[in-house]
């Protein structure tokens, strides 16, 4: 099933924004199962109009071979600036040139040439109205990174760089802000209750540490006492190796009572977590020596939970509330979720070998 669906196939928003192409989570990305990778030329991998690639760009070419990837480059440049890299890496990273993108045509038949389904590739590049479009009409996972401007020397091709990054930003700021705050919304998964989790693919996929949100996910909202059959499941997920920890935007004071009972489960407590915002919980990640793509986020709403742990890099799950008693705020943004999840586009779970295809809600 493609990622990008409704207006998201013709609004070229990004599901990744990063600062380059070193800065991309490619092992978080082999466990959703993509498995090609396409990259823009100019200003993508090396700067605009240049016929060399530097040695860190090949090393990562190397690595994402080794980790099994397909690699590509899908360029709108002439053959002649680009068929250096096919020599460069003995033709294991495949360029396709003089590609009209925004155009799909060509785009398509590249797919096919590397027999890779649409939801099974990534597309990555500095431009929104080329790269970011046409990977997202054609259903691919698409990354927005910022030109490269490593070793730029001349006036013109840095204007060039800045002018591009300027131009998204007038468009983000303008109308792509709110389909970029529902995009932060969408979970890897969408479960009944903390029950229904495949655990043992989760830890089998190298997830060493669970985040529950409290109320409403493991308690209902304001309960001061964890149900047995929690209890019990937390024990059960300590038996298997994985460190947990609650991350609730709850005062501490209101853990008083739980803190001994908490510490006999060897489960961690970090209130205030301010959730959304995620300064709080990457600091307590570094403390606990994790990566982000060895955590995932439990909870139940999806512009707290859900969206602290995108924005956070986490794989997240989003389960339904344990009972209607809420506070207004969260009743209010509530109708916001039901905006959310009518125009969403689809993410892709975690890989499973066996089973088919695991990238659909």
């Amino acid at each position: 099933m493609n990622h990008t669906t409704g207006l998201y196939k013709y609004i070229p928003i990004p599901r990744e924004h990063k600062p380059d192409i070193y800065s991309i989570d490619f092992e978080k990305l082999k466990k959703w199962g993509f498995k090609t990778v396409l990259f823009d030329y100019d200003f993508t991998i090396t700067v605009w109009k240049e016929k060399k690639i530097n040695e860190k760009t090949l090393d990562l070419f190397e690595r994402l071979l080794a980790q099994g990837f397909q690699v590509a480059i899908v360029t709108n440049a002439n053959d002649n600036r680009v068929k250096h890299i096919e020599e460069k890496t003995m033709g294991k990273v495949k360029v396709y040139s003089n590609m009209k993108k925004p155009s799909t045509k060509k785009l398509s038949k590249v797919l096919d040439i590397m027999e890779t389904k649409p939801e099974h590739a990534l597309m990555i590049g500095d431009l929104f109205i080329t790269d970011i479009f046409a990977g997202n009409k054609l259903g691919l996972y698409t990354i927005l990174i910022n030109p490269y401007m490593y070793e730029i020397e001349s006036k013109s091709k840095k204007f060039m760089a800045n002018f591009s990054r300027l131009m998204y930003f007038i468009f983000f700021y303008t109308i792509g802000w709110f389909f970029r705050l529902m995009d932060l919304g969408v979970p890897n998964e969408f479960q009944k209750s903390i029950f229904d989790i495949d655990y043992d693919h989760i830890f089998n996929t190298n997830h060493k540490l669970l985040i529950f949100d409290f109320d409403n996910t493991l308690v209902p909202w304001h309960s001061e006492q964890i149900p047995e059959k929690v209890k019990d499941l937390m024990i059960k997920l300590k038996s298997k190796g994985f460190e947990i920890l609650i991350a609730t935007n709850g005062r501490a004071s209101r853990f008083n009572n739980l803190k001994e009972e908490l510490y006999d489960l060897g489960v961690g407590i970090h209130p205030l977590s301010l959730k959304p915002l995620t300064y709080k919980i990457k600091r307590k990640l570094r403390s606990l020596n994790k990566k982000p793509n060895e955590c995932v986020l439990i909870g139940d709403q999806l512009f707290t939970d859900i969206l602290a742990g995108n924005i956070s890099g986490f794989y997240t799950i989003k389960i339904e509330p344990l009972s209607k008693k809420e506070g207004s705020w969260t009743k209010f943004v509530r109708n916001l979720e039901k905006l959310s999840i009518k125009m969403m586009r689809k993410k892709p779970k975690l890989f499973k070998e066996k089973g088919g295809n695991n990238n659909e809600m």
